[in-house]
């Protein structure tokens, strides 16, 4: 799995990357299964320069507001919450 991180979050690049997963930087143009952005900061108008979506389809997740355990739930669920 390939993870993208807008490149102002690097404390959650770290984590994730210390968890052992792939992360690359919005800035890489890498094809990514997850992207996580901050909606403070970007438009999502504006991700669309940012985002190259693999073949399976893309997750994107706004980090604002939740905890690494949180995004980890999304990341590993495809989902932001549980369906019930």
């Amino acid at each position: 799995m390939i993870i993208s991180v807008q490149d102002n979050l690097k404390e959650l690049m770290l984590n994730l990357e210390s968890l052992g997963y792939t992360v690359h930087k919005f800035s890489d143009k890498k094809a990514s299964d997850v992207y996580i952005y901050s909606g403070r900061d970007t438009k999502m108008s504006n991700m669309t320069n940012s985002i190259d979506a693999a073949e399976r389809g893309t997750l994107l997740i706004n980090a604002d507001n939740k905890s690494l355990n949180e995004i980890l739930y999304a990341i590993n669920n495809r989902t932001y919450s549980p369906l019930f």
